[in-house]
């Protein structure tokens, strides 16, 4: 029995803070580590994007750039970012072609890949290559490739990429190899994230 009232414990916010939690089962008293009790997980939010005229059109630095809310002007050499407002996990993608034609075009040699790719200059140009950085790899999951011909593709992948308040990140379509041709066609893609600071 604790010689404290409940009223006279030390609150904790942080679950990092509290080794154990104490109760009883039937007469006897027992303790659970603390990372064993619930589901520590922040706030779950959504943000839409849109790749439009797949397949090396415009806008994009890298391939097809998803495009958040706004494009840039001139579309042709802009790159759309994302924002982080607070400490997030990018917990998952997904994508769905919505054109009114079926994907085609794609041969046995041709891959297209998603990348996320946060700047690593925050303070240079979107439009600047070599302020992101690229050594991070696709999502896998999320390739297109010639099994997906005559489709209309819904592509989902789990990610575990971390990013702190104040980081911006470039979503963009790659053809890693081949050479598909350029189509207006769109895809609407979904970003999962979940916060980190509680």
């Amino acid at each position: 029995m604790a010689n404290k009232k409940f009223s006279q414990f030390e609150l904790k916010t942080d679950q990092a803070d509290v080794d154990f939690l104490v109760g009883y089962t039937g007469t006897e008293n027992v303790k659970i580590a603390s990372e064993k009790v619930g589901n520590r997980r922040g706030s779950v939010y959504t943000v839409t994007g849109t790749l439009q005229n797949m397949f090396g059109g415009n806008p994009g630095i890298f391939g097809d750039t998803v495009e958040f809310g706004i494009s840039a002007s001139p579309a042709s050499n802009s790159s759309s970012v994302l924002i982080i407002p607070v400490d997030v996990k990018l917990i998952g993608i997904s994508y769905k072609w919505i054109s009114q034609t079926a994907l085609t075009g794609i041969g046995a040699s041709d891959l297209y890949q998603i990348k996320v790719l946060p700047m690593s200059n925050t303070s240079g140009p979107t439009t600047g290559t070599g302020n992101y950085d690229t050594t991070i790899a696709p999502i896998v999951g999320l390739d297109l490739t010639s099994a997906d011909n005559g489709t209309f593709p819904f592509k989902s992948a789990v990610t575990d990429i971390v990013l702190s308040a104040g980081s911006i990140i470039n979503v963009s379509g790659i053809e890693s190899s081949g050479n598909i041709p350029s189509t207006d066609a769109e895809v609407e893609v979904v970003l999962t994230f979940e916060t980190t600071s509680f």
